[in-house]
């Protein structure tokens, strides 16, 4: 049994935590699919063609006829005039190419951010041996990743194929009537017929992708389990050794009591229940609007109390509801509250009578009765 139980830890079979995930993404471990950028790719390219392509063509038109228009005639052509013309083509082309370079990255840019979030990963960009290691490449060249990764582009490629043959297919009659329309209505049909296929694929390509993002993401998942040891460490590490805790724990009581036993020294009397409690007091009129409690405890803690009493002379009075009030509504340190201000002030008075009356040092002992 005991060793199925450490098999057990052994295994990665639980979920990862959130703390193992976010070490995970600034690695630039996450789940991403590189499909899904080309596909976002060509859907931006789609709208911007769909609303400025005729404006893009007729701007290539005016570019060609300049090209053909120089080029007919008889002067003889130099680099200046190279540049000159290359210089017009791009002013000309300029206002509608920008929007498709910007369409482009956008769109890259967006179906990364839409994968993973905003992530500064900064593992994938350090130095490695590894990655430029020969025979570590060749690993990874025939390792279970690279045939996975392989037989996606494959899945891929065909199902593309598959899809743009067979709409190729279905209209060859409509392709072989195109050779007795003209050219305008040619031009028509194979934008419309483009346009529609590129539809086709584009849909193709993003569901494709997303199907290999919950495949990535699966996979991710699961390279992140944890074993139940795994998850045991994270807890000590976030919340602290247990057994470390316990030896903090003990050396800041044993630190409380000893400031807690200095300032008893200084109290004016200590009231008892008698054995189990012990509550120490001190009156100042000018420093204090009310007694203040300055140690309590029970038992052991309760003992000092009382030896530390006998060694300063301080007057240990027995009064067992008294002592169980301080000591369970007043903290160390806080004053009094007024519920208790005539049965302490009864018992201060009774010790300044003591202080004042003869044979105080005979009476300062423990068990005095007031």
């Amino acid at each position: 049994m005991a060793e199925e139980a450490f098999q057990g830890d052994l295994e990665k079979t639980e979920e990862p935590t959130p703390k193992r995930r976010e070490e995970a993404r600034k690695q630039g471990q996450f789940a991403k699919s590189r499909n899904l950028i080309p596909a976002a790719t060509l859907m931006a390219i789609a709208v911007v063609l769909r609303f400025g392509g005729a404006e893009l063509v007729g701007r290539l038109e005016r570019c060609v006829v300049g090209f053909f228009s120089a080029a007919g005639s008889m002067k003889q052509v130099e680099s200046d005039d190279v540049f000159h013309l290359s210089l017009q083509a791009s002013l000309v082309l300029a206002p509608v190419l920008l929007p498709f370079f910007f369409a482009v990255v956008m769109a890259g840019l967006g179906s990364g951010f839409l994968q993973s979030g905003f992530v500064l990963a900064s593992e994938p960009l350090r130095f490695d041996f590894v990655r430029i290691n020969p025979i570590a490449g060749f690993r990874r060249l025939f390792s279970v990743d690279a045939v996975v990764e392989l037989v996606k582009a494959i899945l891929f490629i065909g199902g593309l194929g598959w899809l743009g043959g067979g709409y190729i297919y279905a209209h060859i009659p409509a392709l072989v009537s195109l050779t007795n329309m003209g050219i305008a209505d040619m031009a028509a049909y194979a934008s419309h017929e483009g346009a529609v296929l590129s539809l086709w694929v584009i849909a193709a390509m993003a569901a494709l992708a997303g199907l290999d993002y919950l495949f990535q993401h699966w996979r991710t998942d699961k390279r992140l389990r944890m074993s139940r040891q795994e998850i045991k460490q994270e807890m000590r590490e976030q919340e602290g050794d247990p057994l470390l805790k316990a030896q903090l724990k003990s050396i800041r009581q044993k630190l409380a009591r000893r400031r807690m036993m200095a300032d008893v020294a200084k109290a004016d009397v200590v009231i008892t229940n008698p054995t189990e409690l012990a509550v120490a007091l001190s009156y100042r009129a000018a420093e204090m609007s009310a007694p203040r409690v300055l140690g309590k405890g029970a038992g052991y803690i309760a003992q000092k109390i009382r030896e530390v009493a006998r060694e300063k002379s301080i007057p240990v009075v027995e009064n067992k509801p008294l002592a169980q009030l301080l000591h369970r509504q007043v903290d160390v340190g806080q004053e009094i509250p007024a519920d208790l201000y005539r049965a302490v002030a009864e018992v201060l008075a009774y010790v300044y009578r003591l202080r004042r009356g003869p044979g105080t040092a005979s009476n300062r002992s423990e068990g005095i009765q007031p």
